[in-house]
């Protein structure tokens, strides 16, 4: 599987102000994303939030200070990385206020 990892900066926010956002948010994010059925774990100790569904399977970890992404998209997913990508630069835009 084609992998996909991304880290974004955002200055001024814990591990756990990013890790409880994050977990509380991701849910609508998936559903706006209509990539079909899926499952999410949080890990409250870790700070990490994993996704799993059809087309990819993601972990999100949140570090003092920043998100790192790390997924496997399936080779469907594979030709609509760009777009992944756009939407969760919109997302990181409006869920924290910031020009990722």
């Amino acid at each position: 599987m084609p992998s996909y990892s991304r880290t974004v900066q955002i200055p001024g926010k814990s591990s756990q102000e990013l890790y409880d956002k994050i977990s509380t948010e991701i849910e609508r994010f998936m559903e706006k994303a209509s990539i079909g059925k899926f499952e999410i774990e949080r890990d409250a100790g870790r700070k990490q939030v994993q996704v799993k569904a059809s087309m990819l399977s993601a972990t999100l970890i949140c570090n003092e200070g920043s998100l790192q992404f790390d997924a496997k998209l399936s080779l469907l997913a594979t030709p609509f990385k760009s777009k992944i990508d756009e939407g969760i630069t919109k997302w990181l835009s409006k869920t924290f206020n910031i020009s990722a």
